[in-house]
């Protein structure tokens, strides 16, 4: 019984933090500013962090850059397939569906490869060294690469955000009101 629970508890932590996250990534999401800074701010800690470590692997650096210029790129296109809703005097945005999806299916493939990894790794090698699994993710370029083009996308479309969300005015009976 303490078996299952052992692999039940963070199953369905996993399962709620998932479901928490796809339900923010899909349609039009409630514009607020403090949310959208304090994202940005772990964001670019984290990445800092991954970058000094890159130092350790000098070739780790064509990943973080490979990965910087993607989610430039696809942040670019975000902006201009960006949508803006106010609702009952509230701001909404959305960016293009493809891009949300695009995002998740990063999100997700990368984050079940690594729970994958986690497990196979931890059931063959039980009496090895824990510190090997942590410098495991510092060294994999996939993985790093798909952190900085999803790190990189983010930064960028939540600035483009919090900028264009100062520009917006409201006005009476109307849905739909960007500024340019």
């Amino acid at each position: 019984m303490q078996t299952i629970l052992q692999y039940l508890m963070p199953i369905l932590l996993i399962l709620f933090i998932l479901y928490r996250r796809i339900r923010r990534s899909i349609g039009f999401q409630f514009f607020q500013s403090r949310k959208l800074i304090f994202r940005i701010a772990i964001l670019s800690i984290v990445s800092l962090f991954l970058l000094g470590a890159s130092a350790t692997h000098p070739n780790s650096y064509w990943y973080d850059i490979a990965g910087i210029i993607l989610g430039l790129i696809l942040t670019r296109y975000a902006i201009r397939h960006s949508l803006f809703e106010v609702r009952q005097g509230k701001l909404f945005y959305r960016t293009h569906i493809w891009i949300e999806f695009l995002t998740l299916v990063l999100f997700l493939s990368r984050f079940a490869y690594r729970l994958t990894y986690l497990f196979t790794a931890t059931a063959a090698n039980s009496s090895s060294d824990p510190s090997m699994y942590s410098q495991q993710f510092t060294r994999d370029p996939s993985t790093r690469a798909v952190f900085f083009i999803l790190a990189a996308y983010f930064i960028s479309y939540y600035s483009f955000l919090l900028k264009k969300g100062k520009t917006f005015t409201v006005e009476k009976n109307a849905d739909l009101i960007f500024e340019k």
